[in-house]
């Protein structure tokens, strides 16, 4: 499609950074042609630049309703709503620009970054490895692909593309970071190392690098690294972002070293920044339980139709983070008939579909009282097609994504055969971990102690709610006797999920596959002790987390 000669005098304007000059043009034509599509599309790009998002939301909707074969202004539209956050309102945009020019690499590029956004890694992978042939010998594609490999579990691939990547540009810190953070994944911890110092001799006072070194569990930090990162945590110079990562990053360290008041006293200087930041509200998601328990309860689910599936290939392994879900899935994948899926977001779009699928419209949980046999139908045999993607093979297979205890009230329904194990830990140990675990910036209750105890008692009342409701057997598995008598909770474990024994469940540290969670250093450890009663080197500090658990402490613990 030719440009109009007075478009084209704007961006040649636009392409020299004057802006604000082509939008004059294009508002010149607008004045006298309002359908313009081409003046609209570019005067939508304007406002982008421009930073006015809204604005240009509105003229490139205009322009592809008049014009909607111009692939350009598709995924311009994208773009706009990718920087507007809304990438789930992106996707169709993309979409329309990908029917009219399958190789746009523009498109590719952004539908592969709004994919990512929304955790639907296995959606974003073919448009990179699509992306990487047209842009081949560019470090950017590859990065990007070996990322999406890395946080779909396939950490052996992320490797080759991410070592691919730097033969083309040894210097970008990003892909030492990306192929560190998947050595760590596969267990190469030594390769690791090797990846963050090689950023460390280039650029020493590297936040990210330094923070990556002094979490790791394996070796020692160089002295000259420990300083540095005191000195830059300390000093308001440092970008708040930096500081934040290296308080953190030293509170591991300071803990490893049973330095635990200096260990707490980082932590909280790290994580009151992001509490700040992404404060949690505690009185919305009491709510959100209360709604669970009065809405599914008891004369509910005496009555209530489920899906007539019979499978029992999903093992659900859940519990609140940090407290040995990791440690199930691992042992249940070193069985021969066991695949794991590590956490797996499918149960949550499908809970998602819900409202769309029930006959009065209500989102769950009300939404489940008026949801069909049918429809529970589709959304189960929906959620089994994701599970081929992790194994064909396999007679079981994990989904051990910690908060799926908010949707048992949905799995009952959907899979009556399914396993449920229920990972359990003391709770002052398990807020302890979840404190001291940097979870991405993605799980805001953790950030402060009073956050972190209430999450915590409400997990605790909608358990004991799903186990006298649910007309399924859940496995109640206590972190402390697996580390008491492995054996046994190890054949209590299999017996639940119908497997037979299998010694290589007892030898899971020496199970070779992509670890993603926290727990990536513990699970390739023998049986790991150090955990137990771990919150006693930490009581003074803990005391204020102490009062709210006290309810639900063990009468020792409690006092």
């Amino acid at each position: 499609m030719a440009l109009d000669p007075r478009v084209r005098k704007g961006v040649e304007l636009q392409r020299r950074g004057e802006v604000a000059a082509a939008a004059r043009i294009y508002r010149g034509i607008l004045e006298q042609e309002p359908e313009h599509w081409q003046a609209l599309h570019y005067l939508g790009l304007a406002e982008l630049q421009q930073g006015r998002l809204k604005e240009a939301d509105s003229l490139l909707s205009r322009s592809v309703a008049i014009e909607p074969r111009n692939a350009n202004a598709w995924s311009d539209l994208g773009s706009v709503r990718v920087k507007a956050d809304a990438p789930q309102d992106a996707v169709e945009p993309f979409s329309r620009a990908l029917q009219l020019a399958p190789e746009h690499p523009d498109a590719l590029n952004n539908m592969a970054q709004a994919l990512r956004q929304l955790s639907r890694f296995d959606q974003a992978r073919p448009l990179l490895e699509k992306l990487v042939t047209l842009r081949s010998g560019q470090p950017g594609p590859l990065r990007a692909l070996a990322d999406v490999q890395t946080k779909s579990g396939d950490v052996a691939a992320a490797i080759e593309t991410f070592q691919e990547a730097l033969k083309l540009d040894p210097d970008d810190p990003r892909i030492r970071l990306g192929l560190g953070d998947a050595c760590e994944s596969a267990g190469r911890f030594r390769q690791a190392r090797m990846q963050y110092l090689a950023i460390l001799r280039r650029e020493p006072e590297s936040p990210l690098a330094l923070s990556r070194l002094l979490q790791m569990r394996e070796g020692e930090v160089a002295p000259q690294w420990l300083e540095t990162a005191q000195r830059m945590a300390a000093d308001p110079a440092t970008p708040e972002d930096g500081r934040v990562r290296l308080n953190i990053a030293l509170g591991y360290h300071a803990d490893r070293a049973g330095e635990y008041r200096e260990a707490f006293r980082h932590l909280q200087r790290g994580y009151d920044v992001q509490a700040a930041r992404h404060p949690f509200d505690s009185d919305g998601y009491s709510r959100a339980i209360d709604r669970l328990i009065n809405t599914l309860d008891r004369s509910f689910y005496a009555g209530a139709a489920d899906s007539g599936l019979a499978s029992e290939r999903p093992v659900f392994v859940v519990g609140m983070p940090r407290s040995g879900t990791t440690l199930s899935e691992q042992i249940l994948a070193s069985h021969s008939r066991v695949a794991a899926g590590g956490e797996m977001s499918m149960l949550l779009k499908v809970s998602y579909q819900i409202g769309e699928l029930s006959r009065s419209g209500e989102p769950y949980p009300e939404g489940l009282l008026t949801t069909g046999r049918v429809s529970l139908r589709r959304m189960g045999r929906r959620y089994l097609e994701q599970l081929d993607k992790v194994s064909t093979g396999a007679d079981r297979i994990t989904d051990k994504l910690p908060f799926n205890f908010m949707h048992l009230g949905v799995i009952a329904l959907l899979f009556p055969g399914a396993k449920v194990v229920h990972c359990q830990r003391h709770p002052l140990d398990n807020c302890l971990s979840c404190y001291f675990t940097s979870f991405a910036d993605q799980i805001h209750f953790a950030n402060r102690l009073d956050t972190l105890g209430r999450y915590y008692l409400d997990y605790h009342r909608l358990m004991q709610h799903w186990q006298e409701v649910l007309p399924i057997e859940i496995l109640n598995l206590p972190y402390e006797a697996m580390v008491a008598d492995t054996e046994a909770q190890v054949g209590r474990l299999l017996a639940h999920c119908g497997l037979e024994w299998e010694d290589a469940c007892l030898d899971f540290h020496r199970t070779e596959r992509g670890v993603r969670t926290p727990s990536r250093w513990q699970v390739r450890q023998p049986i790991y002790r150090g955990s137990v009663q771990r919150w006693r080197n930490y009581e003074e500090e803990l005391e204020p987390l102490r009062k709210i658990l006290a309810p639900i402490l063990p009468a020792g613990d409690a006092a």
